[in-house]
């Protein structure tokens, strides 16, 4: 089930950026904290692969992060960049109101900049949003991307770094401040989300102290959600979100791990896998869709069904186009491996540690 959970939280950040819903509580922030504890999970088991299977892991997992994300990623841009270029900025949608300067368009392509677009630090030629405007957290993922090998070989450094960012993502909590807050701070970039991450990270690793840990971290989150909602001590809106969030990230992945241990149908694995292959295009292409549509119905961007519907149309017809690029792609990522697929060299389970190989190999 984990290919539609992720489609799920997929859609439910198209639908964050659909302006006229009004949510009590943003379900693209909640979705974006489940991405990145399930990533945490995915990409601990993926280097341990990599670490059994590959000469070079830290460089074979980082050309194979490349090879899943920018492809689609860029030909997102591409078309992003030519449209704001045929028909000039959106007239209706916030996040398209923007000229694609060719310095803007550089700092998007290599992607890890445009993290940058909010205070405390920020490049001003990236603002007021990225080109493809969720690529501020494929930038922070990025960022983990770049941790992670030496997260796996110096267990030391996350003993260091976990109580570290987990410090400043509660002074983000609790500091409220133009540039210094909860969604600066605990939300956008790594310093202070890198214990999301981290709880699906330790969930991986299967020993007993690093689940231990694990659940320790989302019963803290469960505890600093009950908190945000009774407004003790915790008063901003995006705290809520990223604790709420937080509190559903690891019983989701939970779910999900439980569901690939059972005998499912057929037919239901191959949707499954479909839907979790088509999660990445929709969270990187929705927002051109909303951009395209608007320009040739005239329709505003906006919460009717009539908009919606369409966007959804175009989003998933671009999504599929996306989808069956990547797979062109995937010949060269099986040929960096050296293995077909995660499936294929799954490590051996250590004690306490669930057989969800087939859970991994999906990404």
């Amino acid at each position: 089930m984990l290919g539609l959970i992720r489609f799920a939280l997929a859609a439910a950040v198209l639908l964050s950026h659909v302006p006229g819903f009004h949510w009590a509580l943003n379900p693209g922030v909640m979705a974006v904290i489940c991405f990145y504890t399930i990533s945490g999970y995915l990409m601990r088991r993926s280097i341990e692969r990599f670490g059994r299977y590959s000469a070079r892991p830290a460089r074979a997992f980082l050309a194979d992060r490349v090879l899943k994300l920018f492809p689609q990623y860029l030909v997102a841009l591409a078309a992003t960049v030519a449209l704001l270029w045929a028909w000039g900025p959106s007239p209706g949608f916030w996040l398209l109101q923007q000229e694609p300067t060719p310095l803007k368009v550089l700092l998007n392509a290599l992607l890890l900049p445009a993290n940058y677009i909010f205070g405390p630090f920020v490049i001003p030629q990236l603002l007021p949003h990225p080109l493809v405007p969720p690529a501020w957290s494929l930038a922070t993922e990025f960022h983990f991307y770049l941790l992670l090998p030496l997260l796996f070989r110096w267990r030391a450094l996350l003993l260091v770094l976990l109580p570290a960012t987990l410090a400043v993502q509660l002074f983000g909590f609790v500091h409220e401040s133009p540039t210094l807050n909860s969604d600066t701070l605990s939300y956008r970039y790594i310093f202070g989300v890198l214990p999301v991450f981290l709880m699906g990270y330790l969930y991986a690793e299967g020993g007993t102290t690093s689940r231990r840990i694990a659940f320790a971290l989302w019963f803290l989150y469960v505890l600093l959600a009950g908190c945000a909602l009774a407004g003790v001590a915790i008063h901003q809106q995006r705290a809520r979100e990223i604790t709420l969030g937080a509190t559903m990230a690891l019983p989701l992945l939970a779910l999900a791990l439980a569901s690939g241990r059972r005998a499912l149908p057929a037919a239901l694995k191959r949707w499954d896998e479909r839907l979790g292959n088509l999660a990445y295009p929709v969270f990187i292409t929705h927002c051109l869709a909303f951009f395209v549509v608007e320009h040739l119905t005239g329709m505003p961007v906006s919460a009717t069904a009539g908009f919606v519907t369409s966007a959804a149309a175009v989003c998933l017809a671009g999504s599929l186009a996306l989808e069956q690029m990547q797979r062109r792609v995937e010949r060269l990522r099986i040929g960096l491996r050296g293995f077909a697929s995660m499936k294929d060299a799954a490590p051996q389970p250590r004690a306490g540690a669930e057989p969800d190989a087939r859970i991994a190999s999906r990404d």
